[in-house]
């Protein structure tokens, strides 16, 4: 008989994975309890990978269970984790564990702590079993492992640590900053106990079906902090879920601070709403439906919405008479539909050459001449698309969707018509709306993005960046 428990780890997990030792698993698990845990986690876990099982017999008689519990153990998806723990030298040390759930008697290949796994049997009111890849003390294992038996989407880059009762009640444990520190050397975080209240709490929030965002941009550097309480208050997010957003989740949520936008800093601040709007997507599994305020140029506000270019409903909020009034858009296709007559809007059209020059006139500027005067040194006999409001005055709040999606038509339509090279947006418009077009006019597409800047008007964004960052040309990690 070989001696099993004598092969390094390493060296195991390799024989195993080999499948050098297929012949031999009825006699690994008839030896089970002489293995250290390392092999025992190691030959459950290819099993459960490979499916590689001994009879239900031996089984049964290794781990004391009944025939039910056996059969369910083999059939059962196995979930893998990890947690932190506290090692007899006083560091923070990782154990991984393979776990299988629904099952109808707990096993274990740890003795000394099966006693902890009573409330979890208990809160769960199903047996489970779990494997571990070494030895520890005490009961921090429990939060993580019922976590991890309970909850379907939780975070990849997080660690737990806490005892639970059988009510599901989290209770701290000791070795906390040890733990924190562990996480951090891993690039992972640790959420403390300290902060949580019952399992329930963290699967309601985990498991939610959706969750509401904020996504505010500003150009304000000094004293943001009343505008962001103002808009979180017409969002009606509370401090709570900030808080969860952060602590749980790991999103950032405070505002986007842009500064006066001047040379590079159009490009960094793109960079920075690409990151959060990736890793929120990524954290929360797409359920998200972002709030989105922008205290920030019509450029900024177009690029954004290039960038954004989702299929998520959203909510904008229009800043008028200091008020955040709410502009919801509950499918991105409301802003995409052809329109066969315009109610909010006139064109006028002049063809030239393959350029389109896009001027989007909807503030008091009037800005035809300016952008004629400037545009014709640039690029040789552009064609030009006026967009101006029928009605005189301020476009009204609930209008502005409306006023989008027609003037994304317009320019679908032209689009469709004629084959232009390259195209150059200007923008007198209310921020709102330029979000709401650059979503629809989308990054397929070549040519600039103009702000005016004093006297003149400049090139502040290329729609060869931005497809560029959609298309994953720049590493999140890196921005």
């Amino acid at each position: 008989m070989w001696k099993f428990w004598e092969i390094e780890q390493e060296h195991f997990r390799t024989l195993l994975k080999s499948g050098k030792l297929d012949d031999h698993i009825e006699e690994l698990y008839s030896y089970f309890w002489e293995l250290p845990p390392s092999h025992q986690y190691e030959l459950v876990k290819y099993s459960k990978d490979k499916e590689v099982f001994p009879s239900d017999q031996t089984f049964r008689k290794v781990f004391k269970v009944s025939e039910e519990t056996a059969v369910k153990f083999f059939k059962e998806k196995h979930i893998t984790f990890e947690f932190p723990v506290i090692s007899s030298d006083g560091k923070g040390e990782l154990i991984n564990a393979v776990a299988v759930k629904n099952l109808k008697e707990v096993i274990t290949n740890l003795k000394n702590i099966k006693r902890h796994l009573n409330p979890i049997k208990e809160f769960l009111r199903t047996g489970f079993a779990v494997f571990f890849d070494g030895e520890f003390a005490g009961a921090s294992f429990q939060l993580p492992t019922v976590l991890n038996l309970y909850v379907e989407n939780l975070p990849q880059d997080a660690l737990f640590t806490g005892a639970i009762d059988k009510k599901g009640n989290i209770k701290s444990v000791e070795g906390v900053e040890e733990k924190k520190k562990l996480a951090k050397e891993l690039s992972l975080r640790l959420v403390e106990p300290y902060y949580l209240s019952t399992v329930d709490d963290l699967k309601a929030w985990f498991d939610a079906e959706s969750y509401d965002v904020p996504l505010y941009i500003t150009r304000t550097r000094d004293r943001w902090e009343g505008e962001f309480k103002g808009f979180l208050r017409a969002t009606g997010i509370s401090e709570e879920q900030l808080t969860n957003f952060e602590v749980l989740s790991g999103l950032e949520t405070k505002p986007i601070i842009t500064g006066q936008l001047t040379g590079g800093a159009w490009e960094n601040a793109l960079k920075e709403f690409w990151k959060r709007f990736k890793e929120t997507e990524q954290k929360l599994h797409n359920k998200e439906r972002f709030h989105i305020a922008i205290n920030g140029p019509a450029a900024l506000a177009f690029a954004i919405g290039v960038l954004f270019g989702s299929q998520k409903p959203f909510v904008f909020y229009h800043y008028q008479n200091n008020t955040y009034h709410p502009i919801t858009v509950g499918n991105v296709r409301e802003l995409k539909e052809r329109k066969e007559s315009l109610e909010k809007i006139e064109q006028h059209f002049q063809k030239g050459g393959k350029s389109l020059v896009v001027m989007l006139s909807f503030a008091h500027h009037e800005m035809e001449s300016d952008v004629k005067n400037y545009i014709s040194q640039k690029v040789e006999n552009p064609s030009y698309l006026i967009l101006r409001a029928k009605s005189s005055g301020n476009i009204a709040v609930e209008d502005m969707k409306e006023v989008a999606a027609e003037t994304a038509s317009v320019i679908q339509n032209i689009r469709r018509e004629h084959c232009f090279e390259d195209f150059h947006f200007f923008l007198s418009t209310p921020v709102p709306i330029a979000f709401m077009v650059g979503l629809s006019f989308g990054h397929y597409g070549e040519g600039y993005i103009y702000n005016y800047a004093g006297k003149t008007y400049e090139p502040v964004v290329s729609f060869s960046f931005l497809k560029a960052l959609r298309e994953g040309k720049y590493a999140l990690s890196e921005i």
